[in-house]
């Protein structure tokens, strides 16, 4: 069953979606979408996955951010800071529920990377961990994000306007830091045609994690943009959360 839900923080509401099977206790899966992304994933594979999961017996929550899709705030009222504490906010609501046998991750590009963090923070509560194309790279794309331009207040990233609040944090952080903390299950996929994420810094992230289960897609883009692709993603992410 698909449930709508909201779930309150003390900068307003996240929006999005429950997936509940018909069983007493089922594992959980939070899916954490990307930089510019929404609830409904690329190609609509959240949403997919959802189903697919339920079907299985194991349920999910995918929420938009503050300040993306259907959530409060606007875009430019996003920094990484905030869309963690946002993860740790829907974590702990999961965790809370009676129905919750087991907590699973799945997250996507900066999602990832949100995925990542809260993994070093919730080692012991996270049984499962699935991570496409995760941007550990972010400090060095800060131009990408932001254009090559002086300070501003906010920059222009095609169309979507982002802070020098949010460009100061990511510059912050090194991302690669405490990785191998969590130690429970671990898969990555990351498309070998990817523009975004370059496919190389795979080699530097899986270094620096505890026994991942790796997955290169041939050709594969950022958003694994042909049917064959996401369909390889989308079955490659189910199956290691359903075995």
């Amino acid at each position: 069953m698909q449930q709508y839900c909201e779930i309150a923080t003390p900068k307003g509401i996240m929006r999005g979606f429950f997936h509940k099977p018909s069983l007493d206790n089922f594992p959980v899966c939070i899916i954490f979408h990307g930089f510019t992304g929404c609830n409904t994933g690329t190609k609509f594979s959240y949403t997919r996955i959802s189903r697919l999961l339920e079907d299985n017996g194991i349920g999910s929550i995918r929420m938009d951010f503050l300040g993306s899709g259907e959530s409060d705030l606007s875009f430019k009222d996003m920094t990484f800071g905030d869309e963690l504490s946002c993860a740790r906010i829907i974590l702990e609501e999961v965790l809370r529920l009676s129905t919750t046998k087991e907590v699973y991750i799945l997250g996507h590009s900066m999602g990832g990377v949100i995925a990542s963090e809260l993994a070093k923070l919730y080692s012991h509560d996270i049984q499962k961990m699935c991570l496409w194309a995760p941007a550990f790279n972010l400090p060095q794309a800060i131009e990408y994000l932001k254009g090559d331009v002086k300070e501003a207040k906010t920059y222009d990233h095609n169309g979507f306007e982002i802070s020098h609040q949010f460009v100061e944090d990511i510059l912050s952080r090194d991302f690669y830091k405490d990785l191998n903390i969590y130690k429970n299950k671990l898969m990555i996929i990351h498309g070998t045609n990817d523009k975004t994420v370059p496919y190389d810094i795979s080699k530097k992230y899986l270094e620096k994690f505890n026994s991942p289960v790796f997955y290169s897609i041939k050709d594969a883009t950022h958003n694994y943009d042909t049917v064959a692709h996401i369909q390889e993603v989308i079955q490659l992410t189910c199956d290691f959360f359903i075995k």
